[in-house]
């Protein structure tokens, strides 16, 4: 049998998961939840515990259940180039984590979320001078493909933009 429940803390939502199985981690219960909920309900932490604290009415203590904490992956790579530097130090800045990130490290996983993400663009649009999208960031979450992202961006050609069109008034018909 498996006991859950939900809580948000710093506007992330946070599962707390006891289960009899020993076998299963959080990410078993993620891959789980991420085949049968929109994306946005998917939690962003995931927590086992021995067992739920309960109140004396034998309700959920949610002031009992402990803090929270991003996984960050251990086996990532370190940043290879400049713009890869900048990006994992972003990311670690908008995210106010001290742990070192990597370049595999996902923004959503960490515990972004959209609101974050438009943070982060702004940042790197400041630092960087590139414009980008939440959706680029939902697209590429990890510094790794963002900074493949943005090299491609800079590496393409500026287009010119087009002259506005115009109506041409009556006198200008006539005369052509």
């Amino acid at each position: 049998m498996t006991q859950a429940t939900l809580t948000t803390h710093h506007d992330q939502l946070t599962a707390y998961y006891v289960t009899e199985s020993t076998h299963l981690t959080a990410d078993d219960v993620r891959r789980h939840l991420a085949d049968r909920l929109p994306e946005h309900l998917v939690p962003t932490h995931l927590t086992p515990l021995d067992r739920l604290p309960l109140t004396p009415n034998g309700k959920i203590d949610t002031q009992a259940l402990p803090t929270p904490r991003a996984a960050v992956s251990s086996g990532g790579r370190q940043p290879r180039t400049p713009l890869e530097e900048t990006l994992v130090a972003l990311f670690a800045g908008t995210l106010g984590t001290s742990a070192a990130l990597t370049i595999d490290d996902d923004f959503f996983t960490l515990g972004g979320h959209s609101l974050l993400g438009a943070r982060l663009t702004n940042h790197i649009a400041g630092s960087l001078g590139v414009r980008l999208t939440v959706r680029d960031l939902f697209q590429r979450p990890t510094p790794a493909r963002l900074a493949e992202h943005i090299a491609s961006l800079q590496a393409a050609p500026v287009q010119k933009a087009r002259p506005a069109l115009r109506r041409r008034t009556r006198t200008e018909r006539m005369s052509s």
